[in-house]
């Protein structure tokens, strides 16, 4: 007979410097055959779980899947309504073989506190050690080593954008069976860092070098996964901050061992971690002077994927100033000015306060005249490796140019993960010289053979780089970079 497997999850990766608590609505919500619809076949954890389900001939059970955009923690009540109803789903599928969620690992919610940690006790507690359970994570997960107790193997991406996620998910499901047969009698580690570090592409620099110690650990047999996480700096809690994750067969030391040993390298090279990130004036300068286009000025600290409203001015402003020419921007947030602009119509010259409208940390609105070029359902496709064939809607959308810059303002906050967002508005962004992003790093997939050099503009913003603007209470001390005199024992490892 083949495996029963439940599948679903809860995924938020909390930003707790966000004003307010993230709301039920902010989630979406697919239950039962909605997960199968909307992953059969696209390059999410889910899809991956569900192809290596096929493969093994096992029957899926779909729960739900909750997930929202990064924001403030989620309060209790609205946190409960979602593992209610998971338990609940798993209960009615008892007897089960397995469970594999889909999770993040850097989720909060008030007076909870880790939230995958809470998950998977309150699912030990229903099905008891026979069920197996697996998980996925992401790398910018806050790990919390208790999370060992409760689950037998956790998977977590190892590439930073995460064009890994497909694999990860199969690796979740394709373990199972040796996980039943007893053939893999997994021992975890989690490994925690004194230090508190922005996220890094892992497609180059420093990351890329940790990226291929962990492949190489990976390489002896008894090692069934290895990964640094860099952790979600923006989170103010106990867990916040970066580890590494080994899973070893039998072999307690080995994992550990593995595990401190990744922790050591990572913390020899702390210096190195230092982002370098200039002005939004100061990225504008070295743009232009480049001799291969196009650029990009990355908008990092505005970043929707961490927390952030997408409709911060700093940068765009700084680009308008600097009258640039074939230059595009994506993405600002505004529904607002989506609506002016789908009144006026095609063709027609508005006058806009664009963005700024949130808060007052991300810069006040842009006062301009702008042209209305084109406007759309704000419906398309991802293209790039990281979910590829996954739908995506942003709400309606509108192309506005202003001073030969080329806007696409949106309906509901986005990040840029690809050229699909310009392409839906008739921008090509191979021919432009400069491109403005909201995003850090999960661009670059989607946008590699196209960008030449990048940039990194940093300004007040709930993702800046410059963690100093952030009031930590809760994170352990002392911590690096903060306490200068913080000691990881290298003894030990």
């Amino acid at each position: 007979m083949g495996l029963k497997i439940a599948v679903g999850g809860i995924e938020h990766e909390t930003n707790t410097f966000c004003a307010g608590e993230t709301p039920l609505s902010d989630f979406q919500v697919e239950r039962g055959h909605e997960i199968i619809d909307n992953h059969w076949g696209v390059r999410t954890y889910l899809g991956g779980m569900l192809d290596a389900a096929a493969s093994l001939n096992a029957t899926v059970v779909p729960m739900i899947f909750a997930a929202a955009e990064p924001a403030g923690p989620m309060s209790e009540s609205s946190y409960l309504v979602f593992v209610d109803e998971l338990l609940a789903s798993i209960a009615k599928s008892l007897p089960l073989d397995a469970i594999a969620l889909y999770l993040h690992g850097a989720g909060l919610a008030t007076k909870v506190g880790n939230m995958e940690v809470d998950i998977c006790r309150r699912i030990r507690q229903l099905v008891g050690y026979d069920v197996k359970l697996v998980v996925t994570l992401d790398l910018h997960g806050n790990l919390n080593p208790q999370l060992s107790n409760f689950v037998d193997v956790a998977f977590c991406v190892h590439n930073h954008p995460h064009t890994d996620a497909y694999e990860r998910g199969q690796d979740a499901i394709n373990i199972l069976p040796r996980l039943l047969n007893g053939s893999v009698k997994p021992k975890t580690h989690i490994e925690k860092l004194p230090l508190l570090m922005v996220t890094a592409t892992t497609m180059s620099g420093w990351a890329a070098d940790v990226w291929a110690l962990c492949r190489s650990i990976e390489e002896d047999p008894d090692i069934i996964t290895c990964t640094f996480l860099h952790g979600f700096p923006w989170a103010d809690s106990v867990d916040t901050g970066p580890s590494v994750l080994v899973v070893a067969n039998e072999d307690a030391d080995k994992a550990k061992d593995a595990a401190k040993r990744v922790a050591r390298f990572v913390w020899n090279a702390r210096e190195e971690i230092r982002p370098k990130a200039l002005s939004p004036e100061e990225a504008i300068k070295a743009a232009v002077k480049s001799e291969d286009w196009p650029v990009v000025l990355v908008d990092g600290a505005d970043c929707s994927g961490a927390g952030c409203p997408a409709d911060g001015t700093y940068l765009l402003r700084a680009m308008l100033e600097a009258k640039l020419g074939d230059t595009c921007f994506a993405v600002i947030c505004d529904p607002a000015v989506v609506v002016q602009a789908h009144q006026a119509g095609v063709g027609t010259t508005i006058a806009v306060a664009l963005g700024g409208k949130s808060d007052k940390l991300h810069g006040a609105p842009i006062t301009a005249t702008a042209y209305v070029k084109s406007l759309t359902d704000g419906r398309f496709l991802i293209q790039q490796p990281m979910g590829r064939g996954a739908r995506v809607s942003v709400g309606k959308t509108a192309r506005l140019q202003i001073d030969g810059i080329d806007i696409v303002v949106v309906s509901n906050r986005y990040q840029p993960l690809d050229p699909e967002i310009f392409l839906s508005h008739g921008i090509d962004v191979s021919r432009c010289r400069i491109i403005g992003l909201k995003s850090l790093n999960h661009w670059r997939a989607g946008f590699q053979g196209i960008v030449k050099h990048d940039f990194l503009a940093d300004s007040p913003g709930l993702m800046s780089q410059d963690l100093t603007r952030f009031s930590y209470n809760f994170v352990p001390r002392p911590v690096w970079p903060f306490d200068r005199e913080t000691i990881y024992d290298l003894a030990q490892s």
